[in-house]
């Protein structure tokens, strides 16, 4: 829950003291229990996935993973028994309002953790809500609750994530491991491993990159794989301080590189996130967010909640934790050249800038994932939350890059 802001002089001796200078968030349970272990991951190669940001302290358990790469226990014999499922519900038809001014509705929405665009043509949504995976055939219009057959009946799904190249190929990312099916086949475990992002090479679908929390044994935050999921190795060189990744992307325009959404662990409470590069060799260095740098004194200060890409237009977003260093601002970002060469080249300018929100409130915007295709599609949530207050989830999707948005009204169940 946000902390709330008393007074003034309240807040000036907080931030005299050194203490969290952004909105501290309730603590949301990690989806990976303490002392669970985990051995895969999530993550989409193209448009993004994210799932659900928990709030870590210094001295959280994360789940553990095996320092040496091995098999999970018979990944193939381990199949869960296919369970029998009701059939999949329809959602209300939702319906999108335009909005030339960016608007947070006051009314409660659920909560979309993760989302990806198949490149069928229609395409086909995918997205994690509440919990649960759901299918759209109409770009957000109507859903369907998919079959779970094969996940154990109390598995909660962080997110989604598929192969781009091969897209009956999904992989789910739950609370007990990593689960995948290809087209309308049941689901089957791939691994323990608990991970909150996950994405697909696109050049061998073998090789699988998993964002996950830093472990004791892999000494890790993001672990990849070369076998299918069977088996994972540290893959995070460069990245020093990370408490655990929520989101992983390769640019399908050139798959050597990757982007990572790295939160830290035990920043004063509060786990602010950084975006890194990487390369197929498992090495990263952070990217400078230029005059969006955090600082006391930055009221443009962004800390990284999420990311997508349109490699069409060649657009990286970035989407901004609400502050009090940013003075409640909600922003999403952009860069034009976040494959630049030099990354001291990387330059950020603002997509978007919603309506402001007061300091007492936490939140975020999140991109989801980016159809590339027309009408070009950027899909992001927007969350908000505040002392007395109900959280408040929008889904939105923009056509022209984050200068208008649609609201996708997602009916509860």
């Amino acid at each position: 829950m946000c902390s709330r802001r008393i007074a003034i002089v309240a807040v000036a001796a907080i931030l005299l003291l050194g203490l969290l200078p952004g909105c501290k968030r309730q603590p949301v349970t990690p989806s990976t229990p303490p002392g669970a272990t985990p051995s895969a991951v999530r993550s989409p190669a193209g448009p993004l996935e994210t799932a659900t940001m928990p709030e870590a302290t210094a001295t959280e358990p994360a789940p553990t993973a095996s320092a040496t790469p091995e098999p999970s226990p018979t990944p193939t014999s381990t199949r869960l028994a296919p369970t029998p499922t009701a059939p999949p519900a329809t959602r209300p038809p939702a319906t999108a309002r335009p909005s030339a001014t960016p608007t947070a509705p006051a009314e409660v929405q659920p909560a979309v953790t993760s989302l990806v665009v198949t490149p069928d043509d229609p395409p086909v949504l995918y997205a994690v809500i509440e919990g649960r995976l759901y299918r759209s055939q109409d770009r957000g219009a109507t859903w369907s609750e998919e079959p779970r057959t094969g996940l154990p009946p109390e598995a909660e799904l962080n997110g989604v994530a598929i192969d781009y190249r091969h897209p009956e190929t999904m992989y789910a990312l739950t609370s007990a491991g990593i689960y995948r099916r290809q087209g309308a086949a049941p689901w089957g475990l791939v691994n323990t491993l608990r991970a909150k992002a996950l994405a697909v090479d696109l050049t061998d679908p073998q090789v699988l990159w998993a964002g996950i929390y830093r472990t004791t044994e892999l000494n890790a935050v993001i672990v990849k794989s070369e076998d299918g999921g069977r088996t994972w190795g540290k893959a995070d060189w460069g990245i020093e301080w990370g408490g655990w990744t929520t989101d992983i992307l390769v640019d399908p325009s050139n798959p050597n590189i990757l982007w990572a959404v790295v939160r830290a662990e035990g920043h004063r409470g509060w786990p602010p996130g950084d975006v890194y590069r990487g390369g197929r060799n498992g090495h990263w260095e952070k990217l400078s967010l230029g005059p969006f740098t955090p600082a006391y004194d930055n009221v443009q200060s962004c800390f990284v909640s999420g990311i997508a890409y349109d490699p069409n237009a060649n657009l990286l977003f970035a989407g901004c934790d609400l502050s009090y260093f940013n003075q409640g601002t909600l922003r999403l970002l952009r860069s034009p050249n976040a494959d630049a060469p030099d990354s001291s080249t990387v330059r950020w300018e603002v997509a978007t800038q919603f309506p402001k929100e007061s300091v007492d409130v936490c939140g975020a915007v999140r991109p989801l994932a980016v159809d590339a295709r027309e009408p070009r599609s950027l899909y992001a949530s927007t969350t908000i939350e505040g002392f007395g207050m109900p959280r408040r989830y929008t889904i939105l999707v923009s056509h022209d890059h984050g200068a208008t948005w649609q609201t996708l009204g997602l009916a509860p169940r």
